[in-house]
């Protein structure tokens, strides 16, 4: 663990604000643009307008909308009063997207995105990752190598998650369950077989008594019958 004994917070102060503040100065909008967003998530959190200096050049963008935005979370953000403020794992969790999409951009910038990915880790921290495998085709070999061991680190995690999530008692006990059910559901079902061959016997030997004893003359014929081939 590269930042062994340190807390998310101060890495955020020293990693995460810093990459952020970066790419504030990118010449795509969109990039900009999601950028603020994030901005504006920690914001609402309570963390403090100097860890973003960027924003200051941002009011100058070309984009007037993107500026006007820069301005907004200049004045709403804490001039510095609030101390101590220890964002939540899933604060993070939420900027997941964002992180993954950036490791698809220039080299410099991906290498960044895919240190603060991995440092989550670190922390047990995984989000939504669907679009960090584009990055396994990055013209970076370097890139392209961080991705993948980002992308297994993830599946190791998210692995350990639902082993821990198994029941109690095993594959054992979910194989007794699964063996118990059916012979609940087909018990029922067994009796009425062993119960049908019986009930429709006495229902045949009924009617042939009743048929003889309609008709006398049968019996009679049935006792030539039996005496003839009587052994």
């Amino acid at each position: 663990m590269i930042f062994l004994g340190k807390t998310i917070q101060s890495i955020a102060d020293e990693n995460i604000y810093p990459f952020l503040n970066n790419l504030l100065q990118s010449e795509e909008d969109a990039v900009v643009i999601e950028t603020l967003r994030n901005i504006s998530i920690l914001a609402d959190m309570g963390v403090e307008r100097k860890y973003f200096p960027g924003l200051q050049k941002v009011l100058y963008h070309k984009n007037i909308g993107i500026a006007r935005n820069s301005l907004d979370f200049l004045r709403e953000m804490s001039p510095g009063l609030v101390k101590g403020i220890e964002l939540k794992n899933d604060i993070w969790k939420s900027m997941y997207p964002f992180f993954c999409v950036q490791a698809s951009s220039s080299s410099l910038i991906a290498i960044d995105s895919l240190k603060i990915l991995d440092t989550f880790l670190d922390y047990g921290i995984v989000g939504d990752y669907k679009n960090l495998q584009k990055a396994l085709l990055h013209k970076n070999d370097k890139v392209a190598q961080l991705t993948l061991d980002v992308l297994r680190r993830i599946k190791g995690l998210t692995n350990e998650a639902k082993v821990e999530r198994v029941e109690p008692g095993g594959v054992e006990s979910r194989k007794q369950k699964v063996e118990k059910v059916p012979q609940k559901v087909y018990q029922p079902i067994k009796e009425k077989l062993l119960e049908e061959p019986v009930q429709r016997r006495e229902e045949l030997q009924n009617r042939i008594i009743d048929v003889l004893n309609k008709n006398p003359s049968y019996v009679e014929d049935l006792k030539k019958i039996k005496s003839k081939y009587r052994i």
